[in-house]
């Protein structure tokens, strides 16, 4: 659950910053498209904004790894089916990419401050 004050939208917006001039290499090229980018974009995010809620800052985490599990997946169906994006299934799509967030754990993860 995403909770109601969270600025999720911030976050898909960085991690699809360079995917104009990039293409789909701005996956592979884009320090923020890691793990430990993605804890130092949050924990910038957390710093910025001061006293947040644990819940909102864990839905930055669970946003951005819900992203990449996205991009990866939509990535690998539009290979095995050689076609677009515009031609994908995409409730296929968003079901193989639940599939696979879970299956990685990313659902339990969790916003933990390292400073």
């Amino acid at each position: 659950m995403i909770c109601d004050d969270s600025l999720g939208q911030t976050v898909h917006s960085r991690l699809d910053r360079n995917s104009k001039h990039l293409g789909d290499m701005h996956r592979d090229l884009d320090y923020f498209h890691s793990d430990e980018g993605i804890r130092v974009f949050i924990d910038n995010i957390v710093n910025s904004i001061g006293n947040i809620n644990q819940s909102t800052a864990t839905d930055y985490v669970r946003i951005a790894y819900g992203h990449l599990c996205l991009d990866h997946m939509a990535s690998k169906l539009k290979m095995q089916q050689s076609c677009t994006y515009g031609e994908l299934d995409w409730r296929k799509v968003y079901t193989q990419t639940w599939k696979y967030f879970q299956r990685n754990g990313f659902h339990r993860t969790y916003y933990k401050e390292r400073y």
